[in-house]
């Protein structure tokens, strides 16, 4: 697999991004104490990623549970050709999606929605939606407990 800039991704690279995608405040010393390398060398080789793309950035995992808005919804949309722009631009665009992917056959869209209640989801987010005429179908589907949240998993594909 290739990072970005044409050269490709060695075990060490797949090494580092595996032990940042499970702990991403790992120290530089630390992590090149696991991977038997300087710690200088993990900077270089993190600078790299980040510079080509490969890593986008760095983040927490919140518990919802702490959180007035924990309800957390999966709703599937789908939407007329036209409007695809609009309705993705809209959803982008609200606080409340966390995630939003385009998709294939039977829906257009799906996307990962936090909101405080029942209500919120259906006033802020599923009413709205359904104002742009392009919305054919819009099925929410509400989660009742969180079982696994995984930000990324790193696999080698070469």
């Amino acid at each position: 697999m290739y990072n970005g800039v044409g050269e490709r991704m060695d075990d060490i690279d797949h090494a580092i991004l595996s032990e940042l995608a499970k702990d991403g405040r790992i120290s530089m010393a630390e992590l090149g104490k696991q991977l038997d390398i300087a710690p200088s060398t993990v900077f270089k080789r993190i600078e790299k990623l980040k510079s080509s793309g490969v890593i986008e950035g760095f983040t927490i995992s919140i518990n919802p549970e702490y959180f007035a808005e924990s309800l957390i919804s999966f709703l599937t949309i789908t939407v007329t050709p036209d409007d695809k722009e609009e309705v993705a631009s809209f959803l982008a665009d609200h606080n409340g999606v966390l995630e939003l992917y385009e998709t294939l056959e039977p829906s257009d869209f799906m996307a990962k929605v936090v909101v405080s209640s029942i209500t919120d989801l259906k006033n802020d987010i599923l009413i709205p939606l359904s104002r742009y005429a392009g919305v054919k179908e819009i099925k929410p589907f509400i989660t009742v407990k969180r079982i696994k949240e995984q930000n990324w998993s790193v696999r080698r594909y070469d």
